[in-house]
């Protein structure tokens, strides 16, 4: 097993140069969910300051496997950049395997599936063992295997669509607490249909477990915006309706930032502003009407 010092020290050798955006392939153990709100933060950021710091990749083939910047390669690519500052470090398919998971444990918040996932991968492509994979993550064995098992309560549908990004590897997680088959596919749909976030999908399978079949079927019929509040639970409905609106400031946060930057606006959508408008104004009203007889109440 390589240490983690020696990590370190390989990913801070080797040679840095600029290599063409279209020679770099993702590594075998990363899976293509990327969390928009932080490519996005990524690409302004790379607009602004440019890359701080290269891609680290590694030989293969005619190509260059990446080792660590997945969102950096997305970002400048976004960019429309035709090469990339990269580091090149020359080593093996294990060792590109430990340099890879190190990277990710460093720089970012994993999420239980993601190690499920990635674990799964250095047993299966690499033959690792399950004792090397607990010194290199710093758990037991047994936290290994625990972490294994989530995929193993995953149905082969819902890891196909985590495996092609179409699904939250924090969703895939909360859906794991539900028998394969069936009940994952019918929870996802809900999910899909009330673009529900991970708190607000944990809530609905947590009250899916306790449902009798009559309540579930209700739900899977009814909108969101039409389900009764004794189905879904004020919590869970006070949840869900904040992650819209936070979804809804962040994307209007973004139209004011690109339109401080444009001269001209003759690209606006102006019908659908003004259905926009219409809509806002018109929430509001119904709003303050339900926090007047509420009062009165």
């Amino acid at each position: 097993m390589i240490s983690g010092n020696k990590t370190e020290d390989l990913k801070d050798a080797g040679e840095i140069l600029y290599l063409p955006c279209s020679k770099l392939m993702d590594h075998p153990l990363h899976f293509d969910f990327y969390q928009q709100s932080h490519l996005e933060g990524l690409v302004t950021s790379i607009r602004e300051a440019d890359l701080l710091e290269p891609i680290i990749v590694c030989p293969h083939g005619d190509s260059y496997r990446i080792l660590s910047g997945h969102y950096r390669i997305r970002a400048v690519r976004r960019l429309k950049w035709k090469q990339v500052l990269c580091r090149v470090v020359q080593c093996d398919d294990r060792l590109s395997a430990v340099i890879y998971c190190t990277s990710n444990l460093l720089t970012r918040g994993l999420s239980a599936m993601e190690e499920a996932y990635m674990i799964s991968g250095l047993v299966s492509e690499e033959s690792f063992t399950m004792t090397e994979i607990g010194k290199l993550w710093g758990h037991s064995k047994s936290w290994v295997s625990r972490r294994l098992s989530l995929l193993a309560h995953l149905d082969p549908k819902m890891r196909k669509e985590m495996e092609k990004g179409f699904l939250n590897p924090r969703v895939a997680q909360e859906l794991a607490r539900l028998p394969q088959g069936n009940d994952q596919e019918r929870v996802l749909s809900i999910i899909k249909r009330e673009h529900l976030g991970k708190d607000a999908a944990a809530e609905l399978i947590s009250w899916w477990l306790k449902a009798g079949e009559n309540e579930r079927e209700m739900v899977e019929k009814k909108s969101f915006s039409k389900a009764p509040e004794k189905i879904y639970g004020s919590d869970f409905l006070s949840k869900n309706v904040a992650k819209h609106l936070s979804d809804c400031i962040y994307l209007l946060t973004r139209l004011i930032s690109i339109l401080k930057e444009e001269k001209t606006i003759g690209w606006w959508p102006m019908n659908q502003y003004h259905s926009f408008k219409t809509t806002s104004i018109e929430l509001d009203r119904v709003l303050k009407e339900q926090i007047t007889a509420a009062g009165e109440g």
